[in-house]
């Protein structure tokens, strides 16, 4: 398994993928900057936030895209029964492949993240802060969520990828998936707030209460104040939600495993 996860690492770094990446990233870098000289408050903090919101955007379509080159086109093209006519059961192929996408989606974090360090290390404002970002083990953890979330929206993607016969439908409501994931925690809490209209609270709240329970929230999992403004780590809460996120990739990939084992390729 570890070999076939292995060779999807190299297959998804043979790709477009890591070329578009770097250009994406050079792109991030540079608005990053923009975005920071342009701001007359807290230009570190205000570029920091901008590289990692872009960081969590382009990461999300490229673990999308890399679930659709190495499963979804595999069983489009039928290059999938070359495949599983080796010694290897469809379980073991179908966690090969979300390994592949865990290994690439750490390099691409990895790459993506210690550039723009390296660009706000040295090449950010020398303005002075009240309170500059912390760019220590604050950004590290930061990072560890992003991953942690990218893992979730994998999951769900080979999910679809194993039940769909369309090759773009686990992309689409990926995309759509990761969305409305991250956006669950903040809507419910803008909706309980004093600054929420009644009428809406009403309207949404028993919806959104009802999607909690089989929805991820993966704004836990958004742990950029620690390195924007310094706050103190609450680890409890941390632990808890990345307990929450690999329970819901365990659960995903089973379910994928199982609806996999079962579906007819002919």
């Amino acid at each position: 398994m570890f070999e076939l996860a292995m060779l999807g690492g190299r297959a998804g770094t043979r790709g477009h993928g890591f070329r578009v990446l770097l250009l994406v990233t050079l792109a991030l870098l540079g608005a990053a900057l923009l975005a920071g000289n342009f701001s007359g408050r807290q230009p570190l903090t205000v570029a920091l936030d901008v590289g990692l919101s872009g960081l969590r955007f382009i990461l999300l379509l490229m673990v999308l895209l890399w679930v659709q080159d190495l499963l979804a086109r595999d069983i489009e093209r039928k290059t999938i029964y070359f495949v599983l006519a080796y010694p290897i059961t469809r379980s073991q192929f179908l966690f090969s492949r979300f390994l592949a996408v865990a290994t690439l989606s750490a390099g691409a974090l990895l790459f993506a993240g210690l550039a723009l360090w390296l660009v706000l290390y040295l090449f950010g404002s020398n303005h002075p802060q009240q309170q500059p970002p912390a760019l220590g083990m604050p950004y590290a953890m930061v990072l560890l969520g992003i991953w942690l979330d990218l893992l979730v929206v994998a999951a769900f993607a080979i999910l679809l990828a194993s039940l769909s016969t369309t090759p773009y439908l686990p992309l689409l409501l990926g995309f759509a998936f990761a969305l409305a994931a991250r956006g669950l925690g903040p809507t419910i809490s803008h909706l309980r707030s004093a600054r929420s209209d009644p009428l809406h609270e009403t309207l949404f709240s028993p919806v959104l209460e009802h999607a909690y329970t089989w929805l991820p929230d993966l704004s836990r999992l958004d742990w950029r104040p620690l390195a924007l403004y310094g706050l103190q780590a609450d680890f409890t809460a941390m632990a808890l939600a990345t307990f929450n996120a690999l329970a819901y990739v365990l659960l995903l990939l089973v379910l994928a495993s199982v609806a996999f084992r079962r579906r007819n390729f002919i």
